[in-house]
């Protein structure tokens, strides 16, 4: 197994970053079971904050997941063993249902409805109290208590409406960020097209480097033989000339 399988990184982020959500999912814990917290600039910061981090969360498991496919549609490319993959499920299993428990909580028809009537309380709250201790103005409080109503009504429809477009701006990204993932793989696969051809032509280029070192050997064992015989030739001829000036000179004797 290599240390540089990008698995692994992808795993440690995911670990940091639930750890992280964990943690802010305490924290929204103990705000939510204070009944004065529920409502409050914190409260909310601190769960669009981990409602956000959930989502990557989830697309970071994706990720892992199609990975773990890819894998197993080719074992031995990759030198993984069964267990091994076993382990990489196991993790993205208990990876998911541990955010999609977050999830379910927050997003539960009891918190909402627990949240809504905290704010509902705070707004008209002090009203109500006023319209106990002086019965002359309990028309006036029941009027101010339904344009109350009224405003938190309508405050929690933009709410609404801004948590849809938050939603379909990260649809967006998700998407967005699917297309440049596929992209990649497709640039990823034709690098590997590219690589293996380049190989081929290494291979093929050592081959007539071999051959030509080959053919170079044997041309210069041929030259050496011709430049030798050349060199036999000329002895010879100079050795007879030398015979022949003797014979030559004898005769002249």
């Amino acid at each position: 197994m290599s240390l540089e399988d990008p698995y692994f990184v992808v795993r440690n982020e995911v670990k940091g970053a639930l750890g992280e959500a964990q943690q802010s999912y305490r924290r929204w814990q103990e705000l939510y079971a204070n009944k004065t917290a529920q409502g409050g600039q914190e409260y909310e910061w601190l769960k669009n904050k981990l409602l956000l981090a959930l989502k990557s969360i989830d697309w970071d498991l994706e990720d892992l997941t199609e990975t773990i496919g890819v894998v197993e549609s080719n074992p031995a490319k990759f030198r993984l063993t069964e267990q091994e993959i076993n382990e990489r499920k196991n993790f993205i299993y208990i990876s998911k249902d541990a955010v999609t428990k977050i999830k379910e909580h927050i997003n539960s028809a009891e918190v909402r409805t627990q949240e809504e009537t905290a704010v509902r309380s705070k707004l008209i709250g002090s009203t109500s109290k006023q319209g106990k201790t002086n019965g002359k103005y309990a028309k006036l409080d029941s009027e101010l208590e339904a344009g109350n109503s009224a405003f938190i009504a309508d405050q929690q429809q933009q709410q609404q409406m801004e948590v849809a477009a938050q939603d379909e701006q990260l649809e967006m990204v998700g998407q967005s960020m699917k297309v440049l993932k596929n992209m990649g793989q497709e640039m990823n696969s034709e690098l590997q097209v590219q690589n293996q051809m380049l190989d081929e032509f290494v291979g093929e280029v050592d081959q007539s480097q071999s051959r030509l070192n080959w053919t170079l050997l044997r041309l210069e064992k041929v030259m050496r033989l011709t430049t030798d015989r050349r060199q036999m030739c000329i002895i010879f001829a100079l050795l007879l000339m030398i015979v022949v000036i003797i014979l030559l000179f004898a005769f002249t004797l």
